[in-house]
């Protein structure tokens, strides 16, 4: 007790005078949020301390290296401290502290000084053995109100050599860890940065190696308030390497000791993202529009397919507002971290993952590119990513528009990480919650505000939503005024305050579900909080039919659905896209859950179908009874087939197979379809060739091109199981 006593006493005794960089640099390793807090002058406290994001990581693991404070004194002599860590992409890690008395008063980082940057001009060259970047940034920029100084954050592993002004002056800086204080100019003026560092953190942020020099992930610039702001970049590669950078390509040179290439980004943005590395390069030209596939390792057709593939997709888009570049592509990257990055005009995916029809990383071109998200208030923008992903495979003119329209509903089950903040304040300081509401969250509530405005509604109002914040960074309650300034009769406040506003997803219970008086009546109640939700009711009658409506619900009471006759069944929310609490017992068997999960058998007559990422849990002798079973194979060699494909509604000659009114060629489109054997059994089936995995959505039958994409196919509603009642 006495030496607790003593400890706490001496503590407090050090409020009284300014802490030394050596007690807050051990405070931060130890990531000792709560002492930190205290020195705190004029910053929130407890759970919205600024020093939170130390036990949070951020919203991508920053902070996996470690914490430390340094000491920054400004030119001017303004004592700051900044806490860091090694930083990748879209999150923070660069806390900034002017020393106020004894205290620390924190500086957020969308604090701009008053500074304008207006345009960045990047030479870039890679030191491929050192895994070094040394880079010169001609850098325009003003004041918009008096400053003396002003500070710009990078990295921490690049070090600033000099800074000039456009006479050739030397201009005061100081830099420690990333965080570069220095003077500000008087008027107008370009700065000239010379600064390198050495660029080593794969699978996380930038990385320079004899595979490719990469700079995504990675701060290499330099970001005031993070600023949207265009860009000129030379980037100088070694011989038979490929630099791929943002925007349009305008000048390309090569020789056996290097190739040089200038792409000019007129787009403003936050996040840059530059490369290069022993790639090919294959593109195709679509109306008017290139689409490219860069890759060191995948085969041409591979490249081809991955280039046809985001012509539609981009087109699709066109509808929010115009693309802004010439053509669209992907680099398929062996040092890049996880999943995929977009960069606007191209996207970089890890190795593996290509070709994919891919609509959410081209989305960010708008959202992200032509309007800005900083991540400091919300990751909106992957939400927008998400919805238009759906948007996309429920609209765009491939195949049978109305059964797209079910095969690509997104399912609404609710994640306990949305109890723990409101997505209007889900920047990356409240860690991985942050990116789960982004990327979860977001996208399931703008699927339900679709279903309450329509679509047509939803896509006008993105679209002038485009118009109002083209250029700038933008969040959450910029898009609901413009929403809502479009429906002002549908009282759209309600469902921004329940969603965006409150943390948290529904429960729904359902009781006393009967048909009287013309009418199927139920009793609807929240459990715990109640949200304002678009509530799908399906009736489902002796003779098969079915019939669907739509109400629009805010609280517990009583629910009426229109129907002459008495139904046989009743379910509530059939196609789980509320968001709320799901049971397990509420989603139906789907192709994509069991082709992973049954084990498959092939036939041998046809060991080519099926075989781009089409699963199976292992590999089986030739089965006498297929419950329980993947088969894939074809009625002319295997005859069990033929009526397994009867039952699935396939009629199959030799190559060709029609389902309805449609016909594909099996050399060129698959079809899978989950077969009902009675009793309780089924199977899978599959048939068929294509140059990309089948993309068949929550299908229990589904026919693609040769691309997997969704021609035709049939979505089952939930007839069993929670919120499903029998009458």
């Amino acid at each position: 007790m006495l030496a607790a006593a003593f400890l706490f006493s001496a503590f407090t005794a050090r409020l009284d005078e300014a802490p030394s960089i050596k007690e807050l640099d051990g405070l931060a390793q130890k990531r000792d949020v709560d002492s930190l807090s205290k020195y705190l002058v004029g910053s929130p406290s407890g759970a919205h301390s600024p020093f939170k994001i130390l036990k949070t990581n951020g919203a991508y693991e920053v902070g996996r290296f470690g914490w430390h404070a340094h000491e920054l004194v400004s030119p001017s002599g303004k004592s700051y401290v900044v806490v860091s860590t090694p930083l990748t992409s879209e999150d923070s890690g660069e806390l900034l502290f002017l020393r106020s008395g004894t205290g620390l008063q924190f500086v957020p980082e969308s604090e701009s000084y008053g500074i304008k940057l207006i345009r960045h001009d990047f030479d870039l060259k890679f030191d491929i053995p050192e895994k070094k970047a040394y880079l010169k940034d001609t850098l325009k920029l003003k004041p918009l109100a008096p400053t003396g100084e002003f500070v710009f954050r990078m990295s921490p592993q690049y070090l600033v050599g000099s800074i000039s002004n456009a006479k050739g002056q030397g201009v005061p800086f100081k830099e420690t860890d990333g965080v570069v204080a220095v003077a500000a100019p008087q008027k107008e003026d370009t700065y000239t940065i010379e600064y390198s560092g050495k660029v080593d953190l794969p699978n996380y942020a930038g990385s320079i190696s004899t595979k490719e020099a990469s700079l995504v992930n990675d701060y290499w610039y330099p970001m005031v308030a993070r600023q949207p702001v265009p860009y000129d970049i030379t980037i100088h590669a070694p011989g038979g390497w490929t630099p791929v950078g943002q925007g349009e390509l305008v000048e390309d040179k090569s020789t056996t000791a290097e190739h040089m290439s200038r792409y000019r980004m007129d787009l403003p943005c936050v996040y840059y993202s530059v490369m290069a590395g022993p790639f090919k390069k294959l593109s195709k030209e679509v109306n008017g529009k290139w689409y490219s596939c860069w890759s060191s390792q995948m085969t041409e057709s591979q490249m081809a397919a991955q280039a046809e593939l985001y012509a539609p997709i981009i087109e699709f888009y066109h509808r929010f507002a115009p693309f802004p570049f010439t053509g669209y592509g992907a680099v398929d990257s062996l040092v890049y971290g996880g999943g995929a990055l977009e960069a606007y005009s191209f996207t970089t995916w890890g190795h593996g993952s290509l070709p994919i029809e891919d609509a959410h990383e081209p989305s960010h071109t708008w959202w992200g590119g032509i309007i800005n998200n900083t991540y400091l208030g919300s990751f909106w923008n992957e939400s927008f990513a998400v919805f238009s992903e759906g948007l996309y495979r429920r609209n765009v003119a491939i195949g049978n528009s109305d059964e797209r329209k079910l095969a690509f509903i997104r399912d609404g089950a609710g994640s306990e990480a949305y109890n723990e903040v409101p997505i209007s304040e889900s920047g990356v300081e409240v860690g991985g919650v942050g990116s789960s509401l982004g990327y979860g969250k977001g996208g399931q509530v703008l699927q339900m505000l679709e279903q309450l405005v329509g679509t047509d509604k939803m896509v006008e109002a993105m679209k002038e939503w485009i118009k109002k914040s083209k250029g700038t960074a933008s969040d959450w309650g910029d898009f609901e005024a413009t929403i809502t300034q479009l429906n002002p009769k549908l009282g759209l406040k309600t469902f921004f305050d329940d969603w965006t506003r409150k943390p948290g997803y529904a429960d729904l219970t359902v009781s006393d579900v009967r048909h009287e008086g013309g009418s199927v009546q139920m009793n609807l109640a929240f459990n715990g909080a109640s949200y304002r939700i678009p509530l799908d009711v399906m009736v489902q009658y002796a003779d098969g039919t079915r019939s669907f409506s739509t109400q629009d619900i805010a609280s517990s009471g009583a629910i009426t659905v229109a129907s002459d006759k008495k139904p046989v069944l009743v379910s509530v929310d059939p196609w789980c896209r509320v968001l709320r609490k799901i049971e397990a017992n509420e989603n139906p068997d789907t192709i994509q859950t069991l082709i992973h999960s049954l084990p498959r058998y092939t036939d041998p007559a046809h060991s080519d179908y099926l075989s781009d990422g089409a699963g199976g849990t292992g590999t089986l002798s030739a089965p006498s009874d297929p419950n329980g079973k993947f088969i894939v194979g074809n009625p002319k060699t295997m005859p069990m087939m033929l009526d397994l494909c009867h039952r699935a509604g396939f009629d199959v000659m030799g190559d060709k197979l029609t389902y309805g009114s449609t016909t594909i060629d099996l050399n060129h489109g698959c079809a899978l379809a989950i077969v009902d054997l009675g009793g309780g059994k089924r199977c899978l089936i599959g048939l068929g060739k294509t140059r990309v995995a089948a993309d068949t959505g929550r299908a229990q039958v589904a026919i693609t091109d040769d691309l997997g994409r969704f021609l035709r196919g049939k979505t089952e509603p939930k007839t069993s199981g929670n919120l499903t009642f029998k009458l």
